[in-house]
């Protein structure tokens, strides 16, 4: 969406639906103001004429309505039929972002950091510092499904977040990727035998949690640097947190290996953008993956940062095989490019966040072909 849509929407006036979740809805239909006394059958049933719904009223209702949408979300898009066995996967996909395009279009009105026209709304304190562009004294709208990711980050923003292995919570912060579940880093310790007394590179570190893992594992020292200026500011948060400082050096914010010229470690962590797409947000570009070019480069420079008998431990997942795209295939073939093979791999089997369907996420062990 390149522009942001403007309403003027009767008891409310002048307001907009930023650009950053015009990414989500898509084109607005007709806006109805609705207050959450209706019942969610008939917020239903505008939804599936191709209305968007702005609320007024109670929060608790309007937070019932969206779940009683979700649930029936079905309605949302005829799942038709998929035709050949092939293109099931992304047929599955196509009609999952189809439902929640949809449900995106349960809007509520907001100002500044709170709620507008919402009774016993939740404490949005900092709202602002959630959204990629700040959105100032502006009326705006919000959809309720954004909103209740942005309530559960700041949640685990003040509370923190309990990793298994770390005996203090991380925090996280706005514009920061969230680890989906704790069996992805837990499978890093399988890997321990590798890490233990080695030097130690996470690429992408995110909130610092596969760095501070990896100290924990042994690690004579690591090296942790991103590309999103808040994730560095994040891990550094973080390492000072759990009084690793000695252990673990927060560098960046920089693309890649860049700033890291003549280093060379043992082991190389790299939870990589697994989604084939245009990020949206700093948020994104922790999944999404413009024509693989990220794990390309990464492929092409990593044996040049490796020790003698260095190895890579790469997290990937085939949630874009869902979508038509030989993520797996994709790999192989880079890494033959890159001189490296796969020597071992763990996995799981989740469901994907992206797309509604089951994912399995792989920790692979990589070292140079020769060796």
């Amino acid at each position: 969406m390149d522009l942001e849509q403007e309403f003027n929407l009767t008891g409310l006036g002048a307001c907009f639906l930023p650009r950053e979740f015009a990414n989500f809805t898509g084109p607005l239909g007709p806006v109805e103001v609705v207050d959450a006394v209706a019942q969610p059958r008939t917020v239903l049933a505008l939804l599936v004429a191709g209305k968007t719904v702005v609320f007024s009223g109670n929060y608790a209702r309007v937070d019932g309505i969206y779940r009683y949408c979700a649930r029936n979300e079905k309605q949302l898009a005829p799942a038709g039929r998929p035709g050949p066995a092939s293109d099931k996967r992304r047929h599955i996909a196509q009609i999952t972002s189809a439902r929640r395009m949809r449900l995106h279009h349960l809007l509520i009105p907001a100002r500044a950091d709170a709620l507008v026209g919402i009774e016993d709304a939740p404490d949005t304190p900092g709202l602002q510092q959630w959204l990629h562009n700040p959105t100032g004294e502006r009326l705006f709208l919000l959809p309720v499904r954004r909103l209740q990711r942005i309530l559960t980050d700041m949640r685990r923003a003040s509370e923190g977040l309990a990793v298994p292995g770390l005996d203090t919570a991380i925090t996280i912060l706005p514009h920061v990727y969230v680890p989906a579940d704790m069996s992805v880093p837990a499978m890093l310790n399988d890997f321990a035998r590798l890490i233990t007394g080695r030097r130690v590179l996470d690429m992408g570190t995110g909130t610092g949690v596969l760095a501070l893992l990896a100290a924990r594992l042994g690690a004579a020292s690591v090296v942790a640097t991103d590309s999103n200026p808040r994730a560095v500011e994040n891990a550094r948060i973080n390492t000072e947190r759990l009084r690793m400082n000695s252990l673990v050096k927060v560098v960046g914010p920089a693309d890649l290996f860049t700033g890291l010229a003549g280093e060379k470690f043992d082991v190389i962590i790299f939870n990589a953008p697994w989604a084939e797409g245009v990020p949206k947000s700093l948020y994104d570009t922790a999944i999404y993956d413009p024509g693989h070019g990220v794990l390309k480069s990464f492929m092409k420079s990593a044996p040049g940062h490796l020790s003698p008998g260095g190895v890579i431990l790469l997290q990937y997942s085939d949630v874009s095989e869902s979508r038509g795209d030989k993520a797996m295939e994709y790999l192989r073939a880079v890494l033959a490019e890159s001189g490296l093979g796969v020597v071992s791999d763990r996995s799981i089997r989740r469901r994907s966040r992206l797309t509604g369907t089951g994912e399995t996420v792989r920790f692979f062990e990589i070292r140079k072909s020769a060796q």
